[in-house]
């Protein structure tokens, strides 16, 4: 009764909806309510069987029904509708709170899913999913369902119609239901229609639209009874029908749509909701526009049983898409209609059945026509204007299923396909398309989304029907381009035209091939084209390629880029093209050529090379050639279009007003959008927006650039500043990291003199390399690190920082303190540790002594400096001085990575939680051994659902994945090395508006952001960092990605750190601070390979049979002897049979230098035994016996293993068969045969021979095993024993004591095996050879140069002027003649040294074959240069580098000849090569000298330090060398290779060093010959040193561009010094400033002066003597002037008076004279110099001849001094043709002289042939002349005019005087010569004698004039005679050492002089230089006319702008002796 009354009220309530009842006080009205609802119900029930559910998304209706455990489920109803998906019914569980309903999971639920009844069973974990049955049930026609469950069975019935089907249920079939869901113990609900609000899964299923009766369901009794509806909204009885009442006007079809009635307008041409609008509407489409129909909203394909397809069309083309509509699934239908050769072609497929319908005929007569298409079930209708086809459809299955999308008009890039044979859209009009019952141009008239538009871009469809013309071709990209084959006609004739629109300013238009026709020499190619420049048309003509000077460009001044139509023709005539644009010509000239057109006309683009972006970009239309309209469409379905598109050129100047492109990118207007070329700039992206470089060389390091070099930073990212050159060294390390630093180098020298004596405040201005001040502090900025080194060297001169120095950083801060910080004002390093000799500094104590304050400034907003600031001592007289050096900046680190802030996660479960990332750039760096990992993982959150992911996926893959709204994007970025390798690594994410940019190291990909996506911010959820909480459900795309097992640091956003160890808390898991890397430092021993497990760590140790341990620590490797080789040096052990040796695995290692050697022998009491040894140096060899069989197994190696290296030995002995493993071998073979053991004894066991063989007795001997290592006693074998070492030997698990054992062996066998090589003990290129032990080895030093034991003894001597080292060797065959020779030395001599030295001097000690002594010599001259020179018998050649080398630092010489050039150059310490034996022709300022390529004979000894006196005699043109001194210094390191290619070296002081004569016989002359060294000097160091570089994988290409600021700015702070006027000015004192590193000497003035005041009486006096001084200057000057006056007047009166009447004028001006080739070797006329003289060649003089042949180089680049010939055709035995002046006496010095004399000897032919001579071959005194000369002493004197003397002593006399005033006309212009160019000298030459000419009488004089600038060259460097000083030489000594002239080896000289007249006697009795040659005192200059007699020798030492110069002039005073002999001769 209650139960029955509770259902009353329900249904009451439901009827009412009444939702809360509420009992009257009255019992009688209470019983009226029950008893009229039950009557109400039943009424209901009874009446009421169908309902309308009519409110989308609202309507439903529930009951709850009553379930037993036993009682089976049953349902039943009809259903209709038009949609294709709904809710039929879904049972739920009611009544359970949210977790109890989610843990019992059950739902029973059917619905329409795209037509198709779909049934779903749930309960708990068991699911039976996909159930369908029936098609297209959404056809508005009623269908009956019954859904039944058999409850003992667990079986699943579904009826649909006449449709069933059956299934098991799994959640009866596999678990007794009851114990899921017991029916007892809970209520549900049933919902039909859809669900209540309120339910849990109330969104889960759409709404059904539509009808449903006969509801029924099974009740317990299993009766089926209409359901008890307890509930229901939006639902009306009865199946309502919308079109009762039609409102559809004007014959439209209204059709029921539940919820309203829907009018179908389809054949009235009415449209509208209620066909009530006149219509219909039309459109014109223009073959680029087309439109897409939406079915459906549903993203599957729906089953359609019937459908219709209407349009009427209009169009005079015979081709064209009217509709294309198709589908896939469940299988293949389409629908396509076209217009194809004017007949309409229809075709409609269902699976397999294709039906095609053609029907019409020339329906492109631009008239209406009408197509319809009707699919009905197995029907299908096409009707073209009224008249039917009709099609049946065959195929099992008739339903549509098309896609939901459908193309009218055509599509973007249709392709022929199934069912479509046209491809070209539709040109003309539509109206009435109809597709069922939507009239789709009304909807998208009214903008219905279900209809859009396509094709047109920005515009708008035209809404009316006009005929198409003048259709445009759209180049839309730069790379798009119409390509047409030329024709005959058009070669010699074309024309070509088009109008087009751009907004373009640079761009090809037009490109044609030319060809010229005239091949008869060449084929010539051209071209022709047309450009869009500045936005202005250009015509480019071009002819021919290979005449480019033919090219012809013209430009028409009219902007054609305004996005307005403009009109180009293009005419090609005869050679000549006509380009008009807008009516404006330009033509260009006739090239009168046969040009034709040749090959293709290409239009927007061409064959040239061209940038990315100047491909035409625009559209053209109206295309004729030569007069024929090309069609547009039909040129875009060909091949000829590449890109083209027709879209009715939509062109939009999207820059104009863009500001998008950035850093100066420019902005290119795209088809669509903007782009921007960004190929100008440094940046990347869309918008120029993403840096190309890094920030920093760290950055480049810790993303795997591992390389130093130049590289490109962009300090600021994505900022204003440019990217800068910097210097990266890669791989510093600190603190157990590894960094790239960055170094900014500057323009402040290292060791600059800030502090002296006279010097003024001052502040100089720094400034770094390519940096400003922006640059610099953004530097400090992005770096964790920085520092500046300061140096400061001081000598009486304090620094006083703070208050008298300071410097000035880039930031502007002041600092006052080096190497503390700035909490430490005024300080030093010293300071920190009390070590201060100052108060603060070392330099703050003024003192005499060298101090040196230094130290880094680290802090970094403090650096760099960028001025300094220097206030000098109150008294400017101060006698101190102080240099300052400041180092580059270094930064390393990067302030976003601070190696402290790194975390570790520990296991695959540890995450950080960081602040949302929102936008802009994101990094973080990780290290990892793992293949997979969670890097960054970025939530959304209900406002937003972007998020991204960072994840390593493989072991070179990180996977980037974003999510923007619906939209995806995912890209993988593959490293080049494994991320997974434990290294650092980067990831980084940034983004712009545009793009967004992924990198992973050096890595990257830029993604284009999807449009419509939120810009700002564009993620905001929860970051979580290297991993995510197991709560969180990730994307499936990681879904296998477990969190990171590594380190990580390094999170910044947008520039921003986020120290990582601050996000760690009290909840953080698995994660620590620091990085925990077990693994570094390793803690494998032995090289153990270490597998990080990031908190733990395992060890793989390398060698698995040598090592064993945790760590790999155990190494019986470690256990070695030595064994000596003897008979008696063996190990040897005895163990019990049972130890199985000789069934086990032997290990052990060896090493030897021996060839073939016995490594080990076992033998057992039965003679089983195995062998183990070396043979051929690369083979091991295991022997054994198999019974009484000896066999062997052999492992050869492809190397050595006699090279004395350690070699494993592995003799596997697994199941008996041997294996031979030598160091890792992967050797798979093993031994065939088994090792099989005797089992008795025999005395004679093997019939083969043995190797080792024990004594055996008759019996068998003591049972037992014997082990011999290393070898056997004699009486067992003679095979060789062990000369090595054995160590680790491990037989089975027994490891033998091998250095134990060795104890006991009397030292036959020693206990340690040490490498004596292993420190490689050698230096210097010595050889180690091993000998073990206890580390021995000796040192073969024979390829050094050095000697000692270690060959660490510089081999070297230490020369005191007075020592000589004389060395003698027998020079091998190959070296008794030599033109390769080389010679390499380092010497250093004192400062101080002024005068020539002699270093090496190397000879032939006996005569040649040539009767000559061959030499080599090399001497320094501390003013100017080293120089070396070579004498081979008749020629002198010489080679020089210039230099000041007497600096007291080391120098290294390096000489070679070969091929005739003759190279030197000599190092300092400080050079990059400095003791680099490699002499390379690029290194600057070498000395090259081109020479003849003759031969130095017989060279057999070598001096070292000078010259002996004995050899000045037997060897001749040493005289030359008289004078200089010997060597005073140290030299090491003398090698001297005779023949440069072979192996033969002489090393004297290497000899000497060792006590030995390796190669020759050393003998030392005079004071020992001490060691020395040449490297102990200080290197001088500059600011810009590079750092030591590691070494790298990859190679940067950069260099520093040129950057020279020039020192730095010097700022002077107030007024210069002033002495005080009672001080004098100090002596001027040449002083070294102080510091042992200082590149170049300082004069600084050092005195002792007071600080004392001056008074007023002082300085009255002082002015009173400047005045005085001033007025006798004055008279002095006048007196000058007027003396010059008159000098100059008497010399007008003389030229006026000069009887000489040849020009004066030389033939090159002065200032052509004083050139940069000063190279003027002879002065004097020659036959050969002028092309109008001939003369006859004298015949080849023999080696030994006197004769000279010098001749000049044959070009300005050869800078030899020989006395040979310098060009090929040269023989240097020939000689010049000279010819002698006898009017003048003396040889003719110009052309005049030689025409003059040549007329004077043709004016008599009657003279003998003797009087025609030349100074050829034969001595002058043989010459005929006028006036004979004298002879006097063996010396030719020339005759003097107006003389006439017969006796020597007279010629001496009146020569004499005629020299004097000869020589002092020649001084008086010198003298003003020197003053005006003495400091334009470019450099001093070399000590030699100066070869003077006179200027003779010859109008052409000045041929034979030595050049100007030699002589102004001399003069600065010598100085005229008036200043030289007399030097006399000691009478006693010269007496004593005078050399008789008459047996003087120099009347025999290889070198012929030609010598001047003005180099007079008085001048050489002056100068001194003559020396051993004067005559009582004074010099004859007869002398200088004997060839013989110390001619002079002509040099020029290689050097640019150096003048020749003459060995032996008068130039340099006879200098005291070095060594005296016992004559006491000078040495």
């Amino acid at each position: 009764m209650e139960d029955g009354l509770r259902n009353m009220k329900n249904s009451a309530r439901t009827v009412s909806h009444f939702r809360g009842a509420k009992f009257l006080h009255s019992l009688k009205l209470a019983v009226f309510l029950v008893i009229v609802a039950m009557a109400t119900i039943v009424s209901s029930q009874e009446i009421q069987t169908s309902w309308t559910f009519n409110i989308p998304d609202i309507s439903f209706i529930s009951f709850s029904p009553k379930y037993t455990n036993t009682q089976n489920q049953r349902i039943s109803l009809n259903f209709r509708t038009r949609n294709p998906n709904g809710l039929i019914f879904c049972h739920y569980l009611k009544d359970l709170d949210v977790k109890e309903l989610k843990r019992i999971n059950y739902q029973l639920c059917a619905e329409l899913q795209y037509g198709v009844f779909v049934l779903k069973y749930q309960l708990m974990q068991y699911s039976d999913d996909g159930i369908s049955i029936g098609k297209a049930l959404n056809n508005n026609q009623w269908h009956h369902l019954e859904v039944f469950i058999d409850v003992s069975s667990g079986e699943l019935t579904v009826k649909v119609d006449n449709e069933t089907t059956v299934t098991s249920l799994k959640s009866y079939t596999r678990q007794e239901f009851t114990t899921l869901l017991d029916w007892t113990q809970h209520s549900s609900a049933i919902y039909f229609g859809g669900t209540d609000p309120d339910t849990l899964f109330s969104d889960t299923y759409p709404h059904f639209l539509g009808c449903m009766s006969d509801i029924q369901y099974e009740t317990s009794d299993s009766k089926l009874v209409p359901v008890p509806v307890t509930m229901m909204e939006g639902v009306d009885q009865g199946c309502t029908d919308r079109c009762t009442n039609n409102p559809c006007h004007h014959g439209g079809s209204c059709i029921n749509g539940y919820d309203q009635a829907v009018c179908d307008c389809f054949g009235t041409d009415y449209e509208g909701e209620f066909c009530s609008v006149l219509g219909p509407t039309t459109v014109t489409l223009r073959g680029y526009e087309w439109l897409t129909y939406s079915l459906h909203p549903y993203d599957k394909n729906i089953l359609a049983e019937s459908m219709r397809l209407s349009l009427e069309f209009k169009t005079s083309r015979g081709s064209g898409v009217l509709f294309y509509a198709v589908g896939g699934a469940p299988y293949h239908s389409h629908v396509t209609a076209s217009v194809h050769a004017g007949k309409i072609l229809v075709s409609v497929a269902i699976g397999d059945d294709d039906i095609e319908v053609e029907a019409g005929i020339a329906i492109d007569d631009y008239r209406w026509h009408n197509l319809t298409i009707v699919h009905e079930v197995r029907k299908v209708y096409v009707y073209l204007d009224g008249q039917e086809n009709e099609r049946d459809i065959l195929d099992t299955n008739y339903h549509l299923t098309l896609d939901p999308k459908i193309f009218i008009g055509g599509g973007n890039n249709f392709v022929v396909t199934r069912g479509l044979q046209v491809t070209q859209n539709f040109v003309g009009c539509f109206k009435n398309i109809y597709i069922n019952d939507v009239s789709v141009l009304y909807e998208m008239a009214k903008g219905s989304n279900r209809v859009k538009y396509n094709g047109g871009g920005s515009m708008q469809p035209h809404y009316s029907c006009k005929e198409v013309v003048n259709i445009p071709i759209s180049f839309p990209t730069a790379a798009s381009m119409l390509t047409l084959d030329s024709t005959n006609d058009m070669k010699d004739d074309f024309e070509i035209e088009f109008d087009f629109k751009t907004v373009r300013s640079e761009a090809v238009l037009l490109y044609l091939s030319l060809q010229d026709t005239d091949t008869a020499f060449e084929y010539n190619f051209g071209f022709v084209e047309v450009w869009i420049k500045a936005g202005q048309p250009h015509l480019k003509f071009v002819p021919s390629n290979l005449h480019p000077e033919r090219t012809q460009n013209y430009t028409i001044p009219n902007l054609v880029n305004t996005n307005i139509w403009h009109s180009m023709h293009l005419a090609i005539k005869q050679g000549e093209a006509k380009l008009k644009v807008n009516g404006n010509s330009v033509s260009t000239s006739n090239t009168k050529r046969p040009l034709e057109i040749y090959s293709q006309i290409i239009v927007g683009y061409g064959y040239n090379s061209y940038k990315a972006h100047e491909g035409y970009v625009g559209c053209i239309r109206n295309l004729k050639i030569n007069g024929q309209t090309m069609d547009a469409l039909d040129l875009v379905q060909t091949s000829a279009a590449s890109g083209l598109i027709i879209d009715g050129c939509n062109i939009t100047d999207y820059c104009k007003g863009s500001r998008m492109c950035e850093h100066g990118g420019v902005c290119l207007s795209e088809w669509t959008d903007v782009a921007c070329d960004c190929s100008e700039t440094f940046y990347t992206g869309l918008a120029c927006h993403f840096p190309k470089y890094k920030k920093t060389c760290d950055e480049y390091y810790q993303s795997g650039v591992n390389e130093s070099g130049v590289m490109l930073v962009d300090l600021d990212g994505s900022g204003d500043l440019d990217p800068v050159h910097v210097r990266c060294h890669m791989g510093f390390e600190e603190r157990y990291d590894f960094f790239g630093q960055t170094i900014v180098d500057h323009n402040f020298p290292s060791n600059t003199t800030v502090r002296a004596s006279m010097m003024r405040d001052l502040k100089r201005l720094i400034s770094y390399r390519l940096l400003g001040r922006e640059e610099l502090i953004r530097l400090t900025q992005e770096s964790a690190f920085c520092r500046q080194k300061i140096t400061y060297n001081c000598i009486h001169s304090t620094i006083d920082l703070g208050t008298k120095t300071w410097f000035k950083s880039a930031s502007s801060e002041l600092l006052d303190y080096i190497g503390t910080d700035n909490t430490s004002p005024g300080s030093c390093p010293c300071s920190l540790t009390a070590s201060c000799t100052g108060e603060m500094c070392n330099c703050d104590n003024n003192t005499m002594t060298l101090q040196k304050d230094e130290g880094y400034n680290t802090v970094k907003h403090q650096l760099p400096i960028t001025e300094v600031t220097i206030l000098q001592d109150e008294n400017p007289l101060t006698p101190g001085s102080a240099n300052l050096t400041l180092g580059p900046l270094v930064c390393w680190g990067n302030s976003a990575q601070i190696p402290s802030t790194a975390v570790t996660f520990s296991s695959g479960s540890g995450y950080l939680i960081s602040a949302p990332w929102k936008t802009g750039d994101i990094k973080v760096s990780f290290r990892t051994h793992h293949d997979t990992a969670i890097i960054l993982y970025q939530t959304g959150t209900k406002s937003n659902i972007n998020y991204f992911i960072v994840a390593v996926t493989s072991e070179n893959t990180v996977k980037f994945y974003f999510r923007w709204g619906m939209k995806f994007l995912e890209v993988d970025i593959e490293s080049p090395e494994p991320v997974s390798n434990g290294e650092w690594h980067q990831v980084s994410i940034e983004t712009d508006v545009h793009n967004i940019r992924c990198m992973l190291d050096m890595t990257e990909k830029i993604l284009d952001i999807p449009d419509n996506v939120p810009r700002i911010p564009l993620f905001s959820g929860i970051l979580y960092v290297g991993g995510v909480p197991d709560t969180l459900k990730k994307d499936t795309v990681v879904a296998d990605v477990v969190s990171i097992v590594g380190c990580m640091r390094g999170l910044a956003y947008n520039g921003k750190p986020v120290a990582l160890s601050d996000l760690i808390d009290s909840s953080t898991q698995n994660v620590y601070k620091e990085c925990m890397a077990s693994c570094w430092p390793n803690p494998c021993r032995n090289g153990g390979k270490c597998l990080e497990k990031w908190g733990a760590h395992q060890c793989v140790c390398v060698n698995k049979w040598a090592h064993s341990g945790h760590n790999c620590e155990i190494d019986i490797n470690t256990d070695a002897v030595t064994f000596q080789g003897t008979s008696t040096s063996y190990l040897h052990y005895i163990l019990p049979v049972d130890s199985g040796l000789l069934d086990s695995t032997i290990i052990f290692n060896f090493r030897t230098f021996l060839r073939n050697t016995l490594l080990l022998y076992i033998h057992d009491h039965l003679n089983n035994f195995v062998l183990v040894q070396l043979q051929d140096s690369n083979k091991i060899i295991a022997k054994f016996n198999r019974y009484n069989l000896i066999l062997q197994q052999t492992r050869q190696i492809d190397g050595y293993l006699d090279d004395g290296s350690w070699n494993q030995v592995v003799i596997d002995n697994a199941d008996g068969y041997i294996k031979v493993i030598v160091n890792v071998d992967d050797e798979p073979s093993r031994n065939s045969y088994k090792k099989q053991s005797l089992d008795t004894y025999m005395q004679v066991p093997f019939t083969e021979e043995e190797l080792v063989k024990p004594v055996r007795g008759s019996t068998v001997g003591e049972p037992g095993i014997h082990l011999y290592v290393g070898g056997v006693p004699l009486n067992m074998s003679t095979y060789t024993s062990m000369y090595g070492c054995i160590r680790g030997l491990k037989i089975g698990d027994t490891v033998f004591q091998l250095q134990k054992e060795a104890e006991k062996s009397d030292e036959n066998v020693s206990h340690v095996c040490l490498d004596g090589c292993e420190s490689s003990p050698c230096r210097n290129g010595g050889v180690c050879e091993e000998q073990w032990q206890d580390r021995r080895y000796t040192c073969d030093c024979a390829f050094s140069e050095y000697a000692g034991p270690t060959c660490n003894t510089e081999a070297s001597g230490y020369f005191q002027g007075e020592s000589i080292l004389q060395y003698k060797y027998t020079p091998p065959k190959e070296a008794l003649e030599t033109r390769t020779e080389r010679l390499e030395l380092v010497f250093r001599v004192n400062p101080g040294a002024t005068e020539n030295m002699v270093l090496v001097f190397i000879y032939s000690e006996r005569e040649t074959r040539y009767w000559t002594h061959d030499f080599i010599i090399v001497y320094l001259d501390p003013h100017h240069g080293i120089y070396l020179n070579t004498n081979q018998g008749y020629s002198i050649h010489g080679v020089g580098k210039e230099g000041l080398f007497a600096d007291g630092r080391p120098h290294q010489l390096l000489y070679r000849r070969n091929q005739g050039e003759m190279i030197l150059t000599v190092r300092s310490e400080n050079h990059r090569l400095f003791r680099n034996k490699t002499l390379s022709l690029d290194e600057e300022g070498i000395g090259r000298v081109t020479v003849s390529d003759n031969a130095l004979d017989e060279l057999d000894t070598i001096m070292i330090g000078g010259i002996l006196n004995s050899q000045f005699g037997s060897i001749q043109d040493t005289d030359d060398y008289r004078d200089y001194l010997n060597f005073t210094g140290c030299m090491s390191e003398v090698t001297f290779y005779p023949v440069g290619d072979l192996p033969f070296a002489l090393r004297p002081l290497k000899d000497l060093r060792d006590n030995q004569n390796s190669t020759g016989i050393a003998t030392a002359y005079g004071p020992e010959i001490q060691g020395c060294s040449t490297k102990d000097a200080m290197a001088i160091t500059t600011s810009t040193q590079p750092l030591t570089q590691k070494p790298s994988t990859l190679s940067p290409q950069l260099t520093f561009p040129p950057w020279n600021p020039g020192p730095a700015k010097t700022e002077y702070l107030g007024p210069p010094p002033t002495l005080p006027i009672n001080k004098t000015s100090p002596a001027h004192t040449s002083m070294t400033t102080p510091s042992n590193s200082v590149s170049t000497a300082r004069d600084i003035s050092v005195g002792s002066h007071g600080r004392d005041k001056h008074d007023n009486k002082v300085i009255a006096i002082a002015l009173c003597v400047v005045g005085f001084l001033l007025l006798v200057a004055i008279m002095v000057a006048c007196v000058l002037v007027r003396l010059r006056r008159r000098e100059e007047e008497k010399e007008k009166e003389n030229a006026e008076k000069n009887q000489d009447i040849e020009l004066k004028q030389p033939l090159n001006d002065v200032e052509e004279a004083i050139s940069e080739n000063r190279q003027n070797q002879n002065y004097l006329a020659r036959l050969d110099e002028f092309s109008m003289v001939s003369a006859q060649l004298g015949a080849r003089p023999v080696k030994r001849e006197t004769t000279s042949t010098f001749k000049p180089p044959p070009s300005d680049s050869s800078y030899t001094y020989s006395s040979v010939p310098q060009s090929e055709d040269d023989d240097p035995t020939l000689t010049e043709q000279r010819f002698y002046n006898r009017k003048k006496n003396r040889p003719a010095s110009s052309i005049s002289e030689v025409l003059e004399e040549m007329e004077r000897q043709r004016g008599n032919p009657d003279a003998d042939p003797e009087d025609i001579e030349t100074l050829g071959t034969r001595p002058l005194q043989s010459v005929a002349m006028e006036t004979t000369p004298l002879t006097c002493d063996g010396i030719v004197l020339p005759p003097v005019e107006g003389t006439n003397v017969d006796n020597c002593q007279g010629a001496w006399d009146v020569h004499d005087q005629s020299s004097d005033l000869s020589t002092g006309e020649h001084h008086e212009d010198d003298v003003e010569n020197d003053a005006d160019n003495e400091s334009d000298s470019p450099s001093p030459p070399p000590p030699a004698h100066v070869l003077h000419e006179y200027n003779g009488d010859s109008g052409y004089e000045a041929e034979s004039k030595p050049d100007e600038e030699e002589t102004l060259m001399i003069d600065s460097y010598h100085g005229t005679g008036s200043f030289q000083e007399e030097e006399t030489p000691s009478e006693g000594v010269n007496d004593q050492c005078q050399v008789d002239m008459d047996d003087s080896p120099y009347l025999d000289s290889k070198n012929s002089n030609y010598v001047s007249e003005n180099v007079t006697p008085s001048l050489k009795s002056e100068t001194g230089s003559l020396g051993k040659e004067s005559r009582s005192g004074s010099n004859s200059s007869a002398a200088e006319e004997l060839p013989g007699k110390d001619s002079d020798k002509v040099i020029n030492y290689g050097f640019p702008n150096t003048p020749v110069i003459d060995l032996n002039g008068p130039d340099f005073a006879p200098k005291k002796s070095s060594i005296v002999s016992n004559n006491m001769c000078d040495t």
